[in-house]
């Protein structure tokens, strides 16, 4: 292998020794030309594909969120439209008095909402008091799913087929069957009672019209969109009723909820994004997957298109290059087997340091001038270097401390020092899933200024500050190195409680009142008074969230400030759990 290395250097250099210089530096400055500028447009052909394509799939990706968080609001709106409806003051007395009286409103409400194909009140046993048109009145929904569970709780069926009401419609044009969405909400009297369930069946016809709306603004894209079941059938879109997706193919859209991939349909290739709906606001959401599809040679044409453009000017720059170095190595031979000769004698022992003058023409005169004086400016080079790379150093940790300081401003309440509300929420998000995974204790306090408007009133605005200020400061001496403390805004401060019972809990939330209100709060000459009313609440295993165990501390923080103020009050995790579920 060494051998025929060797001979082909040999050869190599024979060939050397039979070209000139000018044709040596032609040869040369074309092939790097073009590997360089080969080397450019191939990259930049890559990025430019790789940029477009990421924005054509974020586009195809944003159809698809659209859609499906257009279904999920629209689903939550007509959930709290039932909602609101059975919870209705003045419809108090009428579920139980008369039919026609209830099937009149029964009816108004329908007209106000056209997307409910039938809207019905059944009474616990299940038998249809009244309903609109007065379809299925009088017979019995006991079986039917939606009732069950509307019982129970506000709940929302998946899409399906409503043979006992179909069978009472008019037959549709295209002799489709009818296809709806239940929703069902438990109705009460004002004492609480369950009197029975009010029911509605959305037409599915609404989802047909909101994918006609999207497809029709998708900017001439060719955009399909699907909606697909939890289970993977296709609910509305090409090939319904057929199972699209399944097993871990399903599961890994459930789970990562969204995104986009490439996908074969029909021997097509297709640029697929998609979106799992989780709901709106008091709406779960029922897992629906919207797909929103493009040809791939459509979606990525302009990716395409713009990889080729780049490769071609990067093609039609190398064979100018290749007639420039031709060009240029005429003009340069001359000048460089000179200087080349000089420069080789640079360095040998006992040699010389300097190039000598050379002449014979202006541009070697200059380039030999050039050359000597760039040898006499080395060393202040050098020098040069090592400080820009010293200034750098010191530029690259003054930036580092920018951040930092930066980083604190964007967690840290301007006035007070203490916490903001989203940097105080990202911690006891932590904290609630630290003590429910190990069974730890936890607290939150909600502290509260007494009369904080009549403060301001009194001695201004700037008083007031003053006041907050020092209220903070008392805070954050009172607690301890692993609780947090925020200010949520006003006059209104959050502390979190880590690793506490009970007992010690109200102690502190004592010992904070207490030296609150003993400390001397001065504005000027002017000593203000101030008292601060405390709330309560320990984590619970029922909490769903940190917000419910703050939203327990603000109601005893509401007894607090009801029943006298300058006081603490812990709101036990049972009365907020009746609380919900009233």
């Amino acid at each position: 292998m060494r051998a025929l290395l060797q001979q082909a250097a040999n050869r190599l250099h024979a060939i050397e020794d039979h070209l000139t210089v000018r044709t040596q530096i032609a040869a040369a400055v074309a092939a790097m030309s073009i590997v360089l500028v080969g080397t450019l447009a191939a990259g930049a052909a890559l990025v430019s594909y790789r940029n477009t394509a990421a924005l054509i799939e974020s586009s195809v990706a944003g159809i698809a969120s659209s859609a499906s968080g257009r279904l999920d609001r629209f689903m939550a709106t007509r959930q709290q439209e039932m909602k609101l409806f059975a919870e209705l003051q003045p419809m108090k007395g009428t579920w139980q008095g008369d039919p026609a009286a209830l099937r009149s409103s029964l009816e108004d409400l329908q007209r106000s909402f056209s997307e409910f194909t039938w809207i019905g009140f059944a009474d616990v046993q299940g038998n249809v008091v009244a309903a609109t048109g007065g379809l299925l009145q009088g017979k019995s929904v006991a079986a039917r799913p939606w009732f069950k569970q509307g019982l129970e709780r506000v709940a929302v069926g998946d899409v399906h087929e409503a043979v006992l009401l179909s069978s009472l419609l008019t037959q549709r044009a295209n002799n489709e069957p009818y296809r709806f969405v239940d929703i069902a909400v438990p109705v009460h009297d004002a004492s609480g009672k369950l009197l029975g369930v009010l029911g509605g069946h959305l037409s599915w016809d609404w989802a047909s019209n909101l994918i006609r709306d999207v497809e029709a603004n998708d900017g001439n894209t060719d955009t399909t969109l699907s909606i697909l079941s939890k289970g993977g059938m296709v609910l509305l879109g090409p090939q319904k009723e057929t199972i699209r997706y399944g097993g871990d193919e399903l599961a890994g859209l459930l789970k990562t909820g969204v995104g986009t991939f490439r996908e074969t349909a029909d021997g097509q290739q297709m640029l697929t994004a998609f979106h799992v709906g989780k709901g709106h606001r008091d709406y779960q959401g029922l897992n629906w997957i919207v797909t929103a599809s493009q040809p791939a040679s459509v979606a990525l044409a302009a990716a395409i298109s713009s990889a080729q453009m780049i490769l071609a000017i990067g093609a039609a720059t190398a064979l100018i290059a290749l007639s420039l170095a031709v060009l240029v190595s005429r003009r340069i031979a001359a000048p460089i087997i000179a200087i080349t000769r000089e420069a080789d004698r640079i360095g040998r022992a006992h040699g010389p340091t300097m190039l000598a003058r050379q002449s014979g023409s202006a541009e070697v005169v200059q380039l030999s001038r050039a050359l000597r004086s760039l040898l006499r400016r080395i060393g202040l080079a050098e020098e040069r270097t090592r400080e820009a790379e010293m200034r750098a150093t010191e530029n690259a940790m003054q930036l580092q401390e920018d951040m930092l300081k930066l980083r604190q401003l964007a967690e840290t309440d301007f006035m007070t020092g203490l916490m903001n509300r989203r940097s105080f929420l990202a911690v006891a998000d932590d904290t609630v899933a630290f003590c429910r995974r190990y069974k730890r204790n936890m607290a939150t306090l909600m502290i509260d200024i007494d009369h904080f408007k009549k403060i301001n009133d009194t001695h201004g605005h700037a008083a007031g500050d003053d006041a907050i200020k020092s209220i903070a400061e008392i805070i954050g001496q009172s607690i301890r190195t692993t609780d947090k403390a925020a200010r949520f805004g006003g006059e209104e401060f959050v502390v979190l409680l880590r690793e506490i019972d009970q007992e010690t809990a109200i102690l502190l939330a004592d010992r904070i009142r207490t030296s609150i209100a003993a400390a001397t709060v001065r504005h000027g000459d002017t000593v203000i008074p101030v008292t601060v009313s405390v709330g309560l609440a320990l984590f619970d295993e029922s909490d769903r969230d940190v917000q419910d165990v703050i939203e327990r501390a603000d109601q005893g923080l509401y007894v607090a400030k009801k029943t006298g103020r300058n006081r603490t009050f812990l709101m036990p995790a049972t009365d907020e759990r009746a609380a919900r579920a009233a």
